[in-house]
């Protein structure tokens, strides 16, 4: 038996992690019991991280508000950034060389904010799946 926190060998039997003073969670063979789990559902975390997790849907499913908060701000900025691209690009100088230095900046800004935050939204549905990610309240979802 392993702690969950530091992941320190545990003596059967024990109520405290000896290293790092987590309590350690009660288990039935191998299985957390169910006071122990988030009673939200693992398939649809899943499920809003792959098809909503660039808004933070699954943040916000799971209670994580300040995070999902920062994804949704985070998800949108690409859309503003082209629409901004499109903005500069109708009231630019048609018969300019180049297009105007605030193109690329927004053209930077998309692919910069939206290469991150798909990213994130990858390593948090990995997450999802394998059965580690934690609700707001920090229990791990372990029911499809």
């Amino acid at each position: 038996m392993f702690c969950s926190r530091c992941g320190t060998q545990l003596n059967e039997g024990s109520a405290f992690c000896s290293r790092c003073g987590a309590q350690v969670a009660p288990v039935v063979g191998q299985v957390q019991l169910a006071e122990d789990v988030s009673p939200k559902s693992r398939l649809a975390v899943t499920l809003l991280a792959a098809f909503l997790g660039w808004v933070g849907a699954h943040r916000f499913y799971m209670g994580k508000i300040g995070t999902a908060v920062v994804m949704l701000l985070l998800g949108m900025t690409p859309i503003i950034c082209t629409v901004g691209m499109i903005v500069v690009a109708a009231v630019s100088d048609p018969e300019a060389e180049n297009p105007p230095v605030l193109f690329w900046v927004f053209c930077g800004l998309m692919y910069v904010l939206g290469f991150a935050v798909g990213i994130w939204v990858l390593v948090d549905f990995i997450i999802a799946v394998t059965g580690n990610f934690k609700d707001g309240q920090g229990k791990p979802i372990k029911k499809w």
